[in-house]
């Protein structure tokens, strides 16, 4: 059986790229990460690959706003991207993935901007660990075979995920398109979503790092616990399962 080829899109102000691909390597997969330019230029395709990820980071230093000119770059290649999840093929937004993933329009609904990232309620950039509730409706690929809860590290200031309008909360609501929510909300997001998938369940973008916690030993009551769980891993795991 092939490896399962991973495409780690990265930008200028990328730091967590790194980090994702030596996760996803650590699954048997085979992942390269390449800058956004390679993509839009012809040099690199998005249907060379089985799965696609939208790393952490400041992408283009969030200039403007959380990864809106990293979103803009993407309308550049919106046509192949729009068709590798149209194939079913699984993509992931982490963190400020996520936000670029939310202002290209993809999430939590092709065809438009439906949703946004602002500030944090309590005004400042929050990194610590949050627990989570994973929606046992969702048909999140990602999120299949989860504990009803689990623990992830965030590190955020425009991590609060805001909706158009009430209609486009309902329809969230109505598809199970939430797969992840804080257990108690760190930033004051609706509906406490941290984790969003489109209606077929390919397209996953969460703000919490699962490549932070691709390991036991990374959770800080592993010293206590002993366990043998590392959610983030379980959760890029269920993409990798997925393609092979």
């Amino acid at each position: 059986m092939s490896k399962a080829k991973v495409l780690v899109v990265r930008a200028p102000g990328t730091n967590c790229d790194c980090e994702t691909a030596d996760s996803f390597r650590h699954l048997g997969a085979a992942a390269q990460a390449v800058v956004i330019g390679d993509i839009v230029s012809g040099k690199t395709a998005f249907s060379d690959f089985d799965i696609a990820a939208f790393p952490g980071g400041f992408s283009y230093g969030d200039y403007i706003a959380a990864g809106r000119i990293h979103a803009a770059a993407l309308d550049k290649v919106r046509g192949e991207l729009e068709r590798f999840i149209k194939s079913g093929r699984p993509v992931i937004g982490i963190c400020n993935g996520f936000q670029i993933l939310v202002k290209a329009g993809l999430l939590p609904f092709a065809g438009g901007q439906s949703a946004s990232f602002t500030f944090n309620d309590n005004g400042r950039f929050t990194a610590r660990w949050v627990r989570l509730k994973v929606n046992p409706k969702s048909r999140c690929l990602f999120t299949q075979n989860l504990p009803a809860e689990i623990d992830l590290p965030i590190a955020h200031g425009e991590g609060k995920f805001v909706t158009r309008s009430a209609a486009v909360l309902s329809e969230i609501r109505a598809g199970h398109c939430a797969a992840l929510q804080y257990v108690e909300n760190p930033n004051g997001a609706q509906d406490d979503i941290a984790g969003l998938c489109n209606p077929e369940g390919n397209c996953f973008g969460l703000m919490p790092h699962p490549e932070r916690f691709a390991f036991p030993f990374q959770h800080p009551g592993w010293r206590k616990n002993r366990s043998s769980r590392a959610d983030g891993m379980d959760i890029l795991a269920n993409a990798v399962r997925y393609v092979n």
